[in-house]
């Protein structure tokens, strides 16, 4: 039987994917591959290569493809795969589902060929919804007490502290979505 506080780190994981779905079905297409916000070349860790991996040198090409860092479509993928190598935790093997098996990670999103599309990126949301009840499903206090081993960024924190911070990093960018679609560029300020 799945105690109490894991049924309800499941329901607050499901209410963050939902925020992040809903944000997703509902920004327009037209700003789908809008930059939220600008970004900073030096935001950007690592050389920009593009689909065929080699350094993007041109000044524009390279502005473009550092401006997809802060578009819905990427900020979304961020979020999702964070969500779903962090169920893992370098406990167990990760691998993300197809489309996005073995194509580049969020980390080198510039040398990805075309952005994520709308289905593509719900559909990963459906597939995390799964590997949340997946996951807890077989939860356990030994489970949940096991430091994250070296491999991780976290290395040393409990199993459990990484899952329950999936909650307000999924929320957080689900949020930047939700606002940037609610109030896009060109339109009135809403507090003016």
């Amino acid at each position: 039987m799945v105690s109490i506080w894991v049924e309800s780190v499941g329901r607050c994981l499901e209410e963050a994917l939902e925020l992040l779905a809903a944000a997703v079905r509902d920004c327009p297409d037209e700003l789908w591959r809008t930059p939220m916000w600008r970004v900073q070349a030096s935001e950007i860790v690592g050389e920009v290569r593009d689909a065929g991996g080699k350094p993007v040198t041109d000044p524009a090409h390279r502005e473009a493809l550092v401006q997809r860092w802060s578009t819905p479509w990427s900020v979304a993928w961020h979020a999702l795969e964070v969500f779903d190598y962090d169920l893992a935790g370098e406990l167990d093997t990760w691998s993300p589902p197809p489309p996005f098996a073995g194509k580049p990670h969020w980390q080198t999103f510039t040398s990805l060929p075309v952005p994520w599309s709308q289905p593509e990126i719900r559909g990963y949301i459906d597939y995390c919804r799964q590997r949340v009840r997946d996951t807890l499903s077989g939860m356990t206090e030994a489970r949940a007490v096991t430091p994250l081993p070296p491999a991780h960024r976290y290395e040393g924190r409990s199993y459990a502290w990484i899952v329950t911070s999936l909650i307000g990093h999924t929320t957080a960018h689900a949020t930047q979505i939700r606002q940037f679609i609610t109030n896009p560029p060109g339109s009135p300020d809403v507090l003016g």
